[in-house]
């Protein structure tokens, strides 16, 4: 993994103005390391549950608590983060929340009681909590004055966190079959890279930052910035993007029972999204300088994603699920590649964290969302009835809502989010040309 990293940030080198400048070149290589490691909260220990219900006795309901108090003080926390970076520094937050993330993670090594565990993983969340919108943030300080690069980088971020994602389950895995506890243990490389955050990395784009600048004023301009159209956008995907994609996480097990395909099979369909995405996001700067603006480009991407998740609703096989797995993740690829830069690129270095952290809490929302929604639909196919009198979306409500038709939801919804959006986008425009043409 380091070696990928490694490749990636030198990438990034080739242009004269950073090879001038190795701080920047240390600081990419770093800011892809950190986004790969926060994806450990989640997919490098989710193979040692079923070995955590054996040895010391969890749950089902504690398995989905794993998951619930890690999730859960994002909602609460990010725009503090987002808040306290803007007013402070970056480095800061950054190097609190890798501290948080390591110590607390790396204890539940030494505990077999669950309730401390739960705790410990509440604290755990609060730490990546501030790990995701920060390195983000400072790549958009690194590059806020080329924005080629800044677009390659968010890009190269993506794909570092995606082929986090492909290995992550399989070192867990391994790990967790020496002991249960084992994979938590390697939270605490968490810890030498936020004390090297605090004494080592450089505050990036302070330069940049206006003197003096008060909280009346701070929330004024992030208010104005939230009106942006490219902000706007960004939030609108982020969030339909994470809804639709757990609500696929929801039922594709389902579907996988359906069929009788094991559990690796399974794991290796969401292996195929991951890459997917990746193979797409290595190629956003190219994407960038395309003569579609990003904004429609990351609007294709989620019309794309609604309907390619139609078409697990069609698999029957596990090659046909591999296929649908790999052309979710292209299409995901488009939109989430591009998301972050429409945000950096559009706001200030004062507000620039705040409107990013925004962003991450909007994801969250629509990931806690996603599966409540999705689980009623499932107990109250009633409310899908108006869809079954649709001749070419085929729904057969005596499967209740089932996976099938679930996926058909999700790709509806999906679709019909972008649509809406970019027709939003049509009508803004015209107002505009009929304004001006009015005054003038």
């Amino acid at each position: 993994m380091d070696q990928i990293l490694e490749g990636m940030a030198l990438h990034l080198v080739t242009n004269s103005s950073i090879k001038s400048k190795p701080e920047l070149h240390r600081t990419a290589t770093f800011l892809y390391g950190v986004s790969a490691l926060s994806m450990m909260g989640v997919t490098f220990i989710s193979p040692v549950f079923p070995l955590m219900a054996l040895e010391i006795g969890m749950t089902h309901v504690d398995m989905a608590n794993m998951i619930a108090w890690f999730t859960f003080p994002a909602l609460i926390f990010i725009p503090l983060w987002g808040f306290i970076a803007d007013r402070f520094q970056r480095k800061i937050v950054l190097s609190i929340s890798l501290l948080l993330f390591g110590i607390c993670g790396s204890a539940i090594f030494f505990t077999d009681n669950m309730q401390t565990i739960l705790w410990l993983r509440f604290a755990q969340g609060i730490g990546v909590s501030g790990i995701m919108p920060m390195s983000g943030t400072i790549i958009g300080d690194m590059f806020s004055k080329n924005k080629d690069l800044e677009v390659g980088a968010q890009g190269l971020r993506v794909v570092s966190i995606n082929l986090a994602k492909f290995f992550y389950p399989i070192a867990g895995g391994l790990l967790g079959g020496i002991a249960w506890n084992l994979p938590f243990l390697f939270f605490f490389i968490a810890v030498p890279a936020g004390l090297y955050t605090i004494k080592y990395m450089p505050e990036m784009g302070a330069k940049e930052k206006e003197e003096k600048i008060n909280s009346q004023v701070y929330f004024r301009l992030l208010g104005k910035a939230l009106l942006n159209w490219s902000v706007l956008i960004s939030y609108s995907v982020v969030f339909m993007r994470f809804f639709i994609k757990y609500g696929v996480y929801t039922f594709l097990p389902l579907m996988v029972l359906k069929y009788g395909m094991s559990a690796g099979e399974a794991g290796l369909v969401f292996s195929m999204m991951s890459l997917g995405l990746a193979s797409v996001a290595t190629q956003v700067k190219r994407l960038s300088k395309s003569r579609v603006p990003m904004e429609y480009i990351v609007l294709s991407g989620m019309i794309l994603i609604g309907v390619v998740s139609i078409g697990f609703s069609i698999a029957t096989s596990f090659i046909s699920f591999l296929i649908v797995g790999l052309l979710y993740g292209i299409m995901e690829g488009f939109a989430a590649g591009l998301e972050t830069s429409l945000l950096t690129q559009n706001t200030s270095r004062d507000i620039r964290a705040g409107i990013v952290s925004i962003g991450s809490w909007i994801r969250n929302l629509g990931k806690t969302i996603s599966p409540l929604f999705f689980l009623y639909v499932s107990s109250n196919p009633e409310v899908l009835y108006f869809l079954s009198e649709i001749p070419l979306l085929n729904l057969d409500m005596s499967l209740s809502a089932g996976p099938d038709n679930g996926f058909i939801l999700t790709g509806i919804l999906g679709a019909m989010a972008g649509i809406l959006i970019v027709l939003l986008i049509v009508i803004t425009w015209i107002l505009k040309k009929l304004i001006a043409s009015n005054t003038s």
